[in-house]
């Protein structure tokens, strides 16, 4: 790698490295790219030249945060309810505010309809990998224990319990822990 290639690479990490401190801790109304520019020791140009506006920015920091997520919620046993609980409210503790704050906007914001798009994405991917095995065979009944386990693993069951109800994380993990496997019982 050249040193200019380096240290273009170099820039873009500090760039998304800011993005990511940013995003996290305010609304992304409150994000300004001038901001980010300056914890990233660009200017707002270069950042501009780099990801093409703050929706680029927002979808570029989304697409390597899912990454993360991904290789952390690999660490999930297969059809292991708590270890799977145990990974999601391990993101979820992590950037569980930015999720809602980015749900609550995607109806006027395109670029994040798209990150909430890919999330839910990735999540039904991830519930379908992790619980395969325990689902049943039946094309119906498999689809509604995912829609069970999609809303026992959802970050607005998280910001429920969490945020508005006031419960504990051990409080928080026995209840998504319950309802997921509630989800996989047979019926009665």
């Amino acid at each position: 790698m050249t040193a200019r290639a380096a240290a273009a690479e170099q820039t873009h990490r500090r760039i998304l490295d800011a993005a990511r401190a940013r995003f996290l801790a305010a609304p992304y109304e409150e994000v300004t790219l001038a901001a980010i520019a300056a914890e990233a020791g660009v200017s707002t140009q270069t950042l501009l030249n780099r990801f093409g506006s703050k929706e680029g920015l927002a979808v570029e920091f989304a697409t390597e945060f899912a990454r993360e997520i991904d290789s952390d919620r690999a660490t999930a046993r297969a059809g292991d309810p708590r270890s799977a609980v145990r990974a999601v409210l391990r993101q979820y503790e992590m950037m569980g505010d930015l999720n809602i704050r980015t749900l609550a906007l995607e109806n006027r914001i395109p670029a994040l309809a798209e990150i909430s798009r890919m999330g839910r994405e990735h999540h039904q991917a991830w519930l379908e990998e992790t619980f395969g095995t325990c689902l049943p065979a039946d094309p119906r009944a498999r689809r509604t224990t995912l829609l069970a386990l999609y809303a026992a693993t959802d970050v607005y069951l998280w910001k429920l319990l969490r945020r508005d109800l006031g419960a504990s994380l051990a409080e928080t993990a026995r209840v998504m822990e319950r309802l997921v496997r509630g989800a996989l019982a047979p019926p009665g």
